[in-house]
């Protein structure tokens, strides 16, 4: 079975050091995490799941509360790992890029910088084809929409661009920006 961006983010949370249900939930409610669900309907259900699936382990806190505290076990390591080095479904950019860009904040904090620089560069390629598609459509098909849809359709034209200037800057700052001959080209050698 396949995780679940809600998944991949719960093992994540899990590992800073043992958290509750409720804490994940104050996360949640307190940062742009919310963006992935603050529910309780959805937050322990997916803690419930990945449980059962051995992905966490649980203790009972001592004083009687009930309190859970989750563990991420090395099954549920695995599979965030396995989740990380997945390739980039390109459907992503259009459904939800937010689930993409939370997944190279994961991957440098648990993989480190490398790794999160090389999943940008995969993710920048995508990127770069699905705005390319929506500027061709743009420009021809597109011309025909009513004002509201082409207004609409410039919206996400800028979006994406915006994105992909993030994407530059953020690899120019790191040097992955230009291939090896240019690298090479720059340090003089």
């Amino acid at each position: 079975m396949k995780l679940t961006t809600l998944d991949a983010l719960m093992l994540f949370l899990v590992s800073h050091k043992g958290q509750s249900g409720y804490d994940i939930r104050q996360l949640f409610q307190s940062t742009p995490l919310g963006l992935f669900s603050d529910s309780p309907g959805a937050i322990y259900p997916a803690l419930a799941r990945l449980e059962m699936r051995e992905l966490l382990s649980s203790t009972a806190e001592p004083d009687g509360r009930r309190r859970r505290v989750y563990e991420r076990t090395a099954e549920g390591e695995a599979a965030l790992k396995g989740w990380l080095a997945a390739p980039i479904d390109p459907d992503a950019i259009v459904r939800r890029p937010q689930d993409l860009d939370l997944r190279y904040v994961i991957t440098a904090e648990m993989l480190g910088r490398p790794a999160a620089m090389a999943f940008i560069r995969d993710y920048a390629a995508v990127q770069k084809a699905r705005h390319e598609a929506v500027v061709a459509f743009r420009d021809t098909a597109g011309q025909h929409m009513g004002r509201a849809s082409l207004d609409a359709l410039e919206l996400g034209v800028r979006l994406g661009a915006t994105r992909l200037r993030w994407f530059e800057d953020l690899l120019a700052e790191d040097g992955g920006l230009a291939d090896e001959d240019d690298q090479t080209r720059r340090s003089g050698a």
